[in-house]
């Protein structure tokens, strides 16, 4: 069974199964993209043990091995599709990896843009309260309490309430009905 899901595998490029079948498929399938990658006569021929189709073989020497020669392993990859209707077995894609090269030899990586300027923030800022201590608009440079000396662009504000000055009420909320609160 295992030669027969090897051979399709090959031919095909890809086959639906369970996943622990295509786990031990996938053992025998990048063994044989292996020994094509070798090349010799041996490697021919102990494929040939394994797959049923001599056609399978060729394709597996040429067209296989050039598509995998710059890999150095991983051939294989499996795709969970969900469970089986029937008896509920955990099915999967057995595909031959090979897009992934192509893909990265195919497009360039495109180069990161700088910004030259900043551009203005589109998020609506909440306009700042009066007293609040920090200046909304930055002053010149070398005026005094612009925080220059500090390193940062906050203003301190004369008129700003201190903590002593500002009376927080505290209130004690209680529950009205004893129930409510169950």
């Amino acid at each position: 069974m295992l030669r027969n899901m090897v051979t399709s595998l090959l031919e095909h490029g890809r086959i639906t199964t369970t996943v622990p079948r295509a786990r031990e498929v996938r053992r025998i399938a990048d063994r044989m993209v292996s020994l094509a990658k070798d090349g010799s006569l041996h490697a021919r021929r102990k494929a040939l043990s394994v797959i049923m189709d001599k056609a399978v073989v060729h394709r597996l020497f040429t067209h296989w091995a050039e598509k995998m020669s710059e890999k150095r392993g991983g051939y294989t990859r499996i795709v969970k599709i969900g469970p089986r209707r029937g008896d509920a077995a955990m099915m999967c894609y057995l595909e031959m990896a090979t897009d992934v090269l192509e893909k990265a030899k195919a497009r360039p990586r495109p180069e990161r843009e700088t910004r030259e300027a900043e551009e203005p923030s589109v998020i609506p800022q909440a306009p700042q309260p009066a007293g609040t201590g920090v200046s909304s608009a930055p002053e010149q440079a070398g005026e005094p309490g612009t925080g220059e000396a500090a390193g940062g662009d906050v203003t301190l504000d004369e008129e700003a309430e201190t903590p002593e000055d500002v009376d927080v009420a505290t209130e004690k909320v209680e529950p009205q009905d004893e129930n409510e609160g169950k």
